[in-house]
């Protein structure tokens, strides 16, 4: 009985102690919401809500930010609300590789019917097909 009192004892002090660090957090997060998403209004046009958490926030930021990032680097344009920032870190890649490939063994991939690890099977056999026989 005396563990179960003194483990509730330690979870009620726990608690009080994060909302009093939430609540004392609050108007830094309220500037913080406020400021980032005046940033994505300001960059993409009128997106965001300060309403929305920070979280929420520096996500869509961050796949904006990649979004435009791929579209000014490649030409391809993507919905940011289509992906999560780890697929646009994939389609990047999967662009960058493909390319590579394509400038460096004349090939003709897209990236779009391949995964990364499949782009880098083809370059591996590409790259031995390349290499002249030892003897």
């Amino acid at each position: 009985m005396t563990t179960q009192n003194a483990i509730m004892t330690v979870i009620c002090v726990a608690l009080v102690m994060v909302v009093r660090q939430s609540s004392a957090q609050t108007p830094y997060d309220a500037e913080a919401r406020i400021a980032l998403a005046n940033e994505i209004n300001q960059t993409y046009g009128n997106l965001v809500s300060p309403s929305f958490s920070i979280t929420e926030l520096f996500d869509i930021k961050n796949r904006l930010d990649k979004a435009d990032s791929i579209a000014q680097k490649y030409g391809v344009d993507l919905d940011y609300r289509q992906h999560t920032f780890v697929e646009l870190c994939d389609i990047e890649s999967r662009i960058e590789l493909a390319g590579e490939i394509n400038r460096r063994y004349s090939q003709n991939l897209d990236w779009r019917q391949y995964g990364y690890r499949q782009l880098l099977e083809i370059e591996e056999q590409l790259k031995s097909e390349a290499q002249p026989l030892k003897n």
